[in-house]
């Protein structure tokens, strides 16, 4: 009976070991996303890459991260995004950005959180960034 509960104690701690600490991951994630965009002081979000190097759906993203990682630290009180924000932000029409928000929903890397408002959540990172990087490789190679 001892040796089946050091077996399974062992089989524990060996499994523990695929617990990933979420700051050591966030680091990495951080890392990446500064290539891509920066935030002002007042919670503004820059992109990094020209904007004619990404399509509107990854711009789209790329915003409503800006806005979520400058809510995490306090540059601004909310994350949530109105279409007619994220266009003007991005430089793209309303119709557009309202046609690549409900096919990011659909995907599940955007959620609508009220009427009119979007967000996306900080678990999508890493795919959001694989997705946007992808692409600019593919543009930079063609």
């Amino acid at each position: 009976m001892t040796e089946a509960r050091s077996s399974d104690q062992e089989l524990k701690e060996k499994l523990r070991e695929l617990i990933i600490d979420e700051k050591e991951l966030s680091a990495a994630l951080i890392d990446r996303a500064k290539r891509l965009i920066r935030l002002t002081r007042d919670g503004k979000v820059i992109f990094m890459v020209p904007v004619d190097r990404i399509p509107v759906w990854g711009r789209v993203l790329l915003y409503l991260v800006g806005k979520r990682l400058a809510r995490e630290i306090g540059l601004i009180e909310t994350d949530v995004a109105t279409i007619e924000e994220i266009s003007t932000a991005i430089g793209s029409d309303y119709f557009s950005v309202a046609a690549r928000l409900n096919e990011l929903k659909n995907q599940y890397l955007v959620s609508t959180v009220e009427r009119g408002g979007y967000i996306v959540q900080l678990a999508k990172l890493q795919d959001i960034l694989e997705r946007v990087e992808k692409t600019l490789t593919q543009k930079s190679q063609s």
